[in-house]
């Protein structure tokens, strides 16, 4: 997980049980003033239980009849809270999770993190990479309707039929993943095709599966890298680093004399050796790719022994 989102998730799970707590006494205060006859039975069954826990330090194993009074006393309380116009459970501790009681972590002597905090984890991640649209997309919102069903010239396939490959590629990779034939994956086609869509259903399966995604615009990764080549960086921090960077739209950023190519060769090379997964997208055909970016960055991304190469064609489904 990323140290940092992690890090904001559990403030805010601190926030949470701190609102609680003061809820809980809150609560307690109310009855204790006006209900005094509530709050007694609360006293007498608080009383049991510290009385217990303290005959058991001092080696006293008197319990008979213990879970008998606690729940004749507590039936005795939600009957006049309810009574007295309260929902049974007022008194009760309050937690939106049952599992972790709003503690983020599950386990006894072994402590996980619990699925709610997963999940607020994924949410955040997904907000901080440009996810968090209210159309999701996804695998399951994928649509192949809206392509054409009709042959493609000089194939024996439609442009749905590829489509269907496609996506079924990008989610099996997404799935297995890191467990892949290829570590890299390069999405290659005209624009209109369905290549973001595809890279972004990746990402959501990807954090599904709490793997670290950054999702980046060609345009902002050029900003990055010329900034750690003008400061002599060894490195471009997070893109770096991430378990799997997405670079979508590669060949829409401005090329900058001897710096695009080299750091983007650079960042490439670095994180191959380093066993970390690049996702890439582009309008740029494999000789435009070389073209554009020299034969050094064209041979990496069409080596099929670390890159998986999908390419897209058809027509563009916006218009």
């Amino acid at each position: 997980m990323r140290e940092d989102l992690l890090r904001e998730v559990e403030i805010e799970y601190d926030q949470i049980r701190t609102e609680n707590e003061r809820t809980e006494n809150e609560r307690k205060e109310k009855i204790r003033t006006e209900y005094p006859e509530i709050f007694i039975l609360v006293r007498e069954r608080e009383d049991l239980v510290f009385g217990t826990l303290r005959a058991i330090l001092n080696g006293k194993t008197e319990t008979e009849n213990l879970p008998e009074k606690m729940e004749r006393l507590s039936a005795e309380i939600r009957n006049k809270l309810t009574t007295a116009g309260f929902p049974a459970d007022y008194l009760a501790p309050i937690y939106r999770c049952p599992l972790c009681k709003d503690t983020g972590k599950t386990g006894e002597l072994i402590k996980e993190p619990c699925e709610c905090l997963k999940k607020a984890y994924q949410k955040k991640l997904r907000s901080s990479i440009g996810l968090n649209g209210e159309k999701r997309e996804s695998f399951e919102t994928f649509d192949l309707l809206l392509f054409p069903e009709e042959q493609l010239p000089g194939r024996s396939y439609s442009q749905r039929e590829m489509m269907d490959i496609a996506r079924d590629d990008c989610k099996e990779w997404a799935d297995h993943y890191p467990e892949v034939p290829n570590r890299n994956m390069l999405l290659t086609g005209k624009s209109g095709l369905g290549k973001t869509f595809l890279l972004r259903a990746v990402a959501e399966r990807l954090i599904e599966r709490d793997v670290n995604v950054l999702i980046i615009s060609a345009y902002k990764l050029l900003e990055i890298v010329r900034k750690a080549y003008f400061s002599n960086e060894e490195n471009a921090g997070e893109i770096s680093e991430i378990e799997v960077l997405m670079i979508d739209d590669l060949g829409s950023e401005p090329l900058m004399q001897n710096v695009t190519v080299e750091q983007l060769f650079n960042l490439l090379n670095e994180r191959q050796n380093r066993g970390l997964s690049t996702v890439v997208s582009t309008n740029l055909t494999m000789p435009e790719l070389q073209g554009r970016y020299t034969e050094r960055i064209a041979s990496r991304l069409r080596d099929k022994n670390n890159w998986k190469v999908i390419t897209l064609e058809g027509k563009d489904i916006r218009s």
